[in-house]
């Protein structure tokens, strides 16, 4: 069973992913120096990965409990 403090830091998580979606520029307008989530393809590559992660530790959670 997920811990309220693992709910949380998937929620964190999450939350960071879509404030970098909301603010992500096209590549042309991001410098080089940027950090890479600052572009679409950073800040979906980023949310990808957050979303695959959950997904992950909530099925691993599911058949867990089961």
């Amino acid at each position: 069973m997920m811990t309220v403090e693992e709910c949380e830091s998937q929620i964190r998580l999450l939350q960071r992913a879509i404030h970098y979606c909301t603010h992500a520029l096209p590549s042309s307008q991001v410098d080089l120096m940027a950090d890479p989530t600052d572009s679409y393809p950073g800040a979906s590559g980023y949310a990808c990965q957050t979303m695959k992660s959950i997904v992950c530790s909530l099925e691993s959670n599911m058949s867990l409990s089961k």
